[in-house]
C-alpha cells in the first residue's frame, strides 16, 4: 500500500472535490428523468431527493466510510464479496448482513466454486462491523440478494450457484452441476426470521444456446410487484447475461413471475435493456413508482470520470420496468471507486463491485447505505465495505453530517 504526497493530495483533492458531482456542467432539466427521477425539476433546476445530488441528481452523495465497516477479514486471509443488509424487523438496534465469502482462505480469483454464503449480524448499527458469521448456504453459492416479499410475508433470498463437490486446496474446478456451468442459473430460498431457510431450488436458469447474448443467466436481484393498490404475489427479477463467447459481451435482463418466487419466470425481451456492458445490476422501486438500477459499468469511459480512478458505478432509471431505461452513462456517474474514510485516509481500489442499497424504512425509500465488494491494488484478497449515503447514513454511522464535498486529508492508499 503506498501513500501519495500531501502535494499530490491537493493536486488530487481539486478533482475529487469536482468528481463529487461527477456530471455534466449545470444544465438545464426539462422534466423530472432529466433529474435522473431521483428528484423533481423544479423552474429548469433538478431538486435531488435525499441521497442523490449532481446536476441529474444522478450521483450518490456518498460520505466517508469507517475503516471497520462491513466485513473484512483479510488480516485472517478470508476474503468476502459483497453483501446485503436487513434491518432486524424487531430488534432496531440489530442488522444483518448477508454475504459471499470463500472457503479454504481461498482469494477473489477462485470464487468459483469456493463461495458460500454467510450470515453476519452488527449491533453496532447499519455501517458494521459484522461479527459472528454463520454459514447459510454451502459450496457452491454466490451473488446474494435479500428482500422482503410482502405477499408471502417471508424474506427471500435469490443467489447463483449449485451444490457442488470442493476440492481441499484453491484452484480450478470443472463444474458437475448448472446449464450451462455453475455460475449460472438462479436459486431462491425463503425465511419468517431470516435465520431459518427453505430452499426452492433453481427457478431461473440459463441455456445452452450458444448463440444467446444471455447464455449465462447470473448476478441476481429481485424486487416484489406488490403494492398497496395491488397485492399480487408477482416478482420482478433483473440479471446479467453473458455469452461467455470471444466477445465476452454481458448485459442485463428482467425477467417476471406473476405467480411468485417459484416462478415461472418469463423474459420481458430477448435483448439487452440497454446496450451498454455492465454487471451486478440492483434494482428497486422509489417512492413515485419509478424503477432504478445500481450496476457496475464495465467500460472505465462515460461521463464524470476522474485520471486515475475507476468509473465503476453507473445508474439506470425508468418509469416503467418493461422500460424504456435510459442509463447515465454519457451524463454522470453514481460512484467511483475511491473511498474517503472517516480516519482521514482513502483507497483508490482496483475493483469496487456487487453494489447494494440499505434504504430508510419509511415509504421515502431513501438510500442510506451502499455495500460493495472491494479489493485493494496489488493483493488477491477483498473484503466488503459500507458506506454511508447522505445525512442520514452519517447519522446511522454514528457521525456528524457535514459536507460531503470536503477535501480529503493527507494519506491516500492507491
Amino acid at each position: 500500500m503506498l501513500y501519495i504526497t500531501l502535494l499530490q493530495v491537493l493536486v488530487l483533492s481539486a478533482f475529487v472535490g469536482r468528481s463529487h458531482s461527477q456530471s455534466a456542467p449545470q444544465r438545464a432539466c426539462i422534466d423530472d428523468a432529466s433529474c435522473s427521477l431521483n428528484g423533481i425539476c423544479e423552474s429548469g433546476v433538478c431538486k435531488c431527493d435525499p441521497g442523490w445530488k449532481g446536476s441529474d441528481c444522478g450521483v450518490l452523495d456518498l460520505r466517508p466510510a469507517l475503516r471497520n465497516s462491513g466485513y473484512n477479514h483479510t488480516a485472517e486471509q478470508t476474503s468476502s464479496w459483497g453483501a446485503s443488509i436487513v434491518r432486524d424487523p424487531k430488534d432496531s438496534n440489530l442488522h444483518h448482513m448477508f454475504f459471499s465469502y470463500f472457503e479454504h482462505h481461498c482469494p477473489l480469483k477462485s470464487w468459483m466454486p469456493f463461495s458460500t454464503i454467510a450470515h453476519a449480524t452488527s449491533r453496532t448499527g447499519p455501517a458494521g462491523p459484522y461479527e459472528s458469521p454463520v454459514q447459510v448456504i454451502g459450496t457452491f453459492a454466490h451473488n446474494p440478494t435479500v428482500i422482503w416479499s410482502p405477499y408471502d410475508k417471508h424474506y427471500l433470498l435469490y443467489h447463483i450457484g449449485c451444490p457442488q463437490p470442493m476440492p481441499d486446496v484453491c484452484g480450478p474446478v470443472k463444474f458437475k452441476c448448472g446449464v450451462p456451468d455453475g455460475q449460472s442459473g438462479i436459486t431462491v430460498h425463503s425465511s419468517p426470521d431470516l435465520a431459518n431457510w427453505k430452499s426452492h431450488g433453481i427457478v431461473f436458469n440459463g441455456t445452452t444456446d450458444k448463440t444467446r447474448w444471455d447464455k449465462t443467466a447470473t448476478n441476481p436481484s429481485a424486487w416484489p410487484m406488490y403494492s398497496k393498490d395491488n397485492k399480487t404475489p408477482g416478482i420482478i427479477l433483473v440479471y446479467r447475461g453473458n455469452n461467455q463467447n470471444e466477445t465476452n459481451f454481458s448485459s442485463g435482463n428482467i425477467a417476471v413471475s406473476p405467480t411468485g418466487m417459484d416462478g415461472p419466470y418469463t423474459r420481458i425481451q430477448k435483448d439487452p435493456l440497454m446496450m451498454y456492458r455492465y454487471e451486478d445490476p440492483f434494482i428497486w422501486q422509489d417512492k413515485r413508482g419509478n424503477y432504478h438500477m445500481l450496476v457496475h459499468s464495465q467500460r472505465d469511459t462515460g461521463a464524470g470520470g476522474l485520471a486515475g480512478v475507476k468509473s465503476v458505478g453507473r445508474h439506470a432509471y425508468a418509469r416503467n420496468y418493461k422500460g424504456p431505461w435510459t442509463y447515465g452513462y454519457d451524463v454522470s456517474l453514481a460512484y467511483s471507486a475511491l473511498v474517503n474514510f472517516t480516519d482521514g485516509t482513502s483507497i483508490n481500489y482496483s475493483r469496487r463491485e456487487r453494489p447494494q442499497l440499505l434504504f430508510s424504512d419509511d415509504e421515502n425509500m431513501t438510500p442510506q447505505f451502499l455495500a460493495n465488494g472491494v479489493q485493494e491494488v496489488g493483493t488477491n484478497m477483498s473484503y466488503t465495505i459500507v458506506s454511508p449515503i447522505g445525512d442520514a447514513g452519517v447519522k446511522l454511522q454514528g457521525g456528524v453530517p457535514q459536507s460531503s464535498c470536503s477535501i480529503p486529508n493527507s494519506k491516500i492508499s492507491v
